[in-house]
């Protein structure tokens, strides 16, 4: 049983790598897996319809992304916080908690910046 330090510094470390690493995997556009929810498959990897004849069978099976970016995130952080936690209390005391919210905040503006294109005309 982890002891309730390590256990607080794998909390923190894992909910501010993942506002870093959502933000990654948006931009980057890493989704682990691709969910079409009209038609109930699920692919592994970001994967994007290629229709050419017909743009707008898009339309008809629309790809969701999110799943897939929440997943990829949350694997890095979970490796990112494991790995905080596993580093002996001395290494981690140096890093101020007071400034943890800030990577959130940041996240959420850098997240509303990438989705602007999906609202312009």
């Amino acid at each position: 049983m982890m002891s309730s330090a390590p256990l607080h510094r794998l909390a923190f470390a894992f909910g501010t790598a993942f506002a870093v690493f959502y933000v990654i995997a948006v931009a980057k556009d890493l989704a682990l897996f691709t969910v079409f929810p009209s038609l109930g498959i699920v692919l592994a990897g970001t994967q994007h319809t290629n229709d050419v004849t017909d743009p707008a069978m898009g339309f008809l099976a629309p790809a969701m992304y999110w799943y897939g970016w929440a997943a990829t995130a949350a694997l890095g952080a979970l490796t990112f916080g494991v790995v905080v936690a596993l580093l002996p209390g001395r290494w981690t005391r140096y890093f101020w908690p007071g400034l943890v919210w800030l990577f959130p905040a940041l996240s959420m503006i850098a997240c509303a910046y990438l989705t602007l294109p999906w609202f312009r005309l």
